[in-house]
């Protein structure tokens, strides 16, 4: 139990007085409490008081029982209160489908969220993480060792709270061993398909939108919330600034990913593609005269209210299928500009800035694999390098 004297002047006196403040942890709300009285005329007596006042609440402390929490009821209270605070609504979202994963596990050989915090072990974590692995997800036969993952992060965060809260005097999940999740290429389309992609959305709003996708390899959050007035029509340079972000309580604005404003030079046929666009509002904002919604949208509905993120995704989705590519999404779009840029040269800094990347090494990361052609390109480069044939 930690305690201190400290010396105050009084109002109408030149003798200061005393007080003791005696540190009684935090409270469920991360709130420091303190026992203090004051009042004393000399600092022993102030000592002697803390001591007596010390005795009797370490005595307290032994009678009354230790008041217990399960690690159901602290990743609720985590959610309700520091969670909320913390996160952005998406991702809040997301973090209570990860919880719901242990808060409303079925009966098995370890229900986590029935196991009291100072119980709370590696052993019993990892038991029912890799429990979950065996129990069916909703688009496909059993959970994903990538889920479960998520869902340890959630535990870890959630853990680190209550261990600065001093309820569990060590985050368990330090120790535990997660389930290992098989590394994929990040999937770009091909030459041919983005030509079949293109010529099936031609004539309609969709080009313009996965031209400049492929051209910029902006977010798809990004690209809806883009404004005319975020174009530059005389450098042909696009400024991002924001994203729209759907949840359950609908749309919203906010910052980038990274929360920085970057901006791209846009290839002139990009330019082409947003001339054309421009010319089908100016007809739409015609046909709705005064019930057109102007948001100043670069991609909006014919009413010029915003796009909803997710039916974006499905039509351009169906646009790939009509083209006879499968397998791919929206992001795939990304993936393909990002892949093919590095694959011709363009240095890894510029791509990374280009895509709103935090670092270069998370472009790195995650656009490591190399195609054919960089492999060729590699093996001619040394034999230029040699300068020699092979005897």
């Amino acid at each position: 139990m930690k305690a201190c004297i400290d010396k105050y002047p009084t109002k109408g006196s030149s003798k200061p007085h005393w007080c003791y403040r005696i540190y009684r942890g935090k409270d469920a709300a991360g709130k420091k409490q303190f026992v203090i009285k004051a009042g004393f005329k000399k600092q022993g007596e102030a000592e002697d008081a803390m001591r007596a006042r010390m005795a009797e609440l370490e005595a307290m402390d032994k009678m009354a029982p230790v008041p217990k929490k399960t690690l159901g009821e602290w990743l609720r209270t985590w959610l309700e209160t520091y969670a909320v605070d913390r996160c952005q609504p998406k991702t809040l979202e997301r973090y209570q489908q990860l919880a719901a994963y242990i808060l409303d596990a079925p009966e098995g050989p370890v229900q986590l969220s029935e196991v009291d915090l100072a119980d709370l072990t590696h052993t019993k974590i990892e038991a029912a993480l890799y429990g979950l692995l065996k129990l069916p997800g909703k688009r496909r036969e059993h959970i994903s060792a990538r889920t479960v993952r998520h869902v340890a992060g959630l535990l870890s965060v959630a853990l680190n709270k209550a261990f600065r809260l001093e309820l569990v005097p060590v985050n368990p999940m330090l120790r535990v061993e997660l389930p290992t999740v098989q590394k994929k290429d990040a999937h770009s389309l091909t030459p041919e398909q983005i030509r079949a992609l293109r010529e099936t959305c031609r004539g309609d709003w969709t080009f313009a939108l996965v031209e400049l996708a492929l051209a910029i390899g902006a977010r798809r959050g990004e690209l809806l919330a883009l404004e005319w007035a975020d174009l530059d029509w005389v450098s042909g340079t696009l400024t991002i600034t924001k994203s729209l972000e759907q949840t359950k309580a609908g749309l919203r604005i906010k910052r980038p990913k990274n929360g920085k404003t970057r901006s791209c030079r846009l290839p002139q046929s990009a330019v082409l593609a947003l001339q054309f666009l421009r010319e089908q509002q100016t007809e739409h904002r015609r046909m709705f005269a005064g019930d057109y919604q102007d948001h100043g949208l670069i991609f909006c509905q014919p009413d010029g209210n915003y796009h909803k993120p997710d039916l974006v995704s499905q039509i351009i989705v169906r646009r790939m299928r009509r083209a006879g590519i499968t397998g791919a999404s929206f992001h795939t779009l990304r993936h393909t500009h990002a892949s093919n840029l590095l694959s011709r040269g363009v240095p890894l800094p510029a791509v990374s800035a280009r895509l709103g990347h935090a670092d270069a090494n998370v472009t790195a990361r995650v656009y490591s694999h190399a195609l054919p052609a960089d492999d060729e390109r590699a093996a001619d480069v040394w034999d230029s390098i040699v300068g020699a044939k092979v005897q």
